[in-house]
């Protein structure tokens, strides 16, 4: 009963379902309902609350809308560059960390924003936008520095990236920079960007390990740290509704500490990172130094960049959205 109700709970997404349709709809008694609700509530998969008189609504954890006590919901994207996040999740043993992958930095960060994730890992650029328009993201720490570059199929007039990102900045700086009257078109995910590049749709794509250094076996490459020096590509960012609290507070403090350990773990982590995003471990592997993992960010580098993007930040801005280590 407990796995079919979850079920349930699971598949209504971000809407929630009513506790009252679980036994209206799904013929589940009340009293069942009721103990199993609360045994799911205990262990950390459901959050209920309170919607109209005496109506619960419920979501599971990863969908829900408001952070739960003890769990940290942890975004990242299809990418290598968060042995950190992972090294975080084995050694923060008092909170229960869920990590989630997305294949696209905007919905990751405006899941973020709108609190369906508790902390998150996305581009700089794309965090900034988000927490200028919502107010409700924390620019926390940095994840890592480089990992992404051009691949090009032929002399490139039609470029691939994804939007909003470390990716279309540097894709516009180069394009400038060599004097490109191109075009940039966006895809959702690195798969699509992908396919796009092996059946010609595209001249070129922006993309970030371990697909560069795959893909740059069979097509010309170019790295973007080649042509202009270390950028900050993803940062860690937080809901501010989860900000403050000691969850966050034990969770950055391991977050800091794990990054001394990815040398020494190297192979524990190429290992899980094959694992969890389902890749190739020699592809993993042979990328694995595409990136310089490191927490610190500078927030001059930070400013820097982001006006070269075109944003201008003032004074009290800047203090609202970055909390940085």
């Amino acid at each position: 009963m407990k796995e079919k109700i979850l079920q349930v709970v699971e598949k209504s997404g971000k809407s929630g379902v009513l506790q009252c349709d679980l036994t209206r709809i799904y013929g589940f008694s009340k009293s069942t309902v009721s103990t199993v609700l609360k045994e799911l509530e205990a262990s950390g998969e459901i959050v209920r609350r309170r919607v109209a008189g005496k109506s619960y609504r419920i979501w599971s954890v990863m969908n829900s809308p408001f952070s739960v006590k003890g769990v940290l919901r942890v975004g990242i994207l299809k990418a290598i560059e968060y042995p950190s996040i992972l090294l975080t999740r084995e050694t923060c043993k008092n909170i229960r960390i869920h990590i989630k992958i997305y294949n696209s930095a905007f919905s990751l960060t405006k899941d973020l924003a709108e609190g369906y994730l508790d902390a998150g890992c996305s581009p700089l650029i794309t965090q900034t936008l988000f927490a200028l328009v919502y107010r409700t993201i924390r620019i926390n720490a940095g994840c890592g520095y480089n990992g992404g570059g051009i691949i090009f199929r032929r002399n490139a007039k039609i470029f691939g990236s994804s939007e909003l990102s470390t990716m279309e900045y540097n894709l516009r700086r180069y394009m400038e920079r060599e004097n490109i009257d191109g075009e940039i078109r966006y895809f959702s995910s690195p798969q699509k960007m992908m396919r796009a590049l092996s059946t010609g749709d595209v001249d070129a794509i922006a993309i970030w390990e371990p697909y560069l250094t795959k893909l740059s076996k069979k097509y010309r490459s170019m790295r973007f740290e080649d042509v202009f020096g270390d950028y900050p590509c993803c940062t860690l960012a937080s809901n501010k509704g989860v900000g403050d609290t000691n969850e966050f507070r034990v969770f950055m403090d391991c977050y800091k500490s794990s990054f001394g350990e990815i040398e020494s773990r190297r192979e524990e982590l190429i290992n899980m990172e094959a694992r969890m995003f389902r890749l190739p471990k020699r592809d993993v592997r042979e990328a694995f130094n595409g990136f310089k993992y490191s927490y610190k960010l500078s927030l001059d580098d930070a400013l820097s960049l982001l006006q070269e993007f075109g944003l201008h930040l003032g004074n009290e801005i800047t203090k609202e959205i970055f909390h940085l280590l």
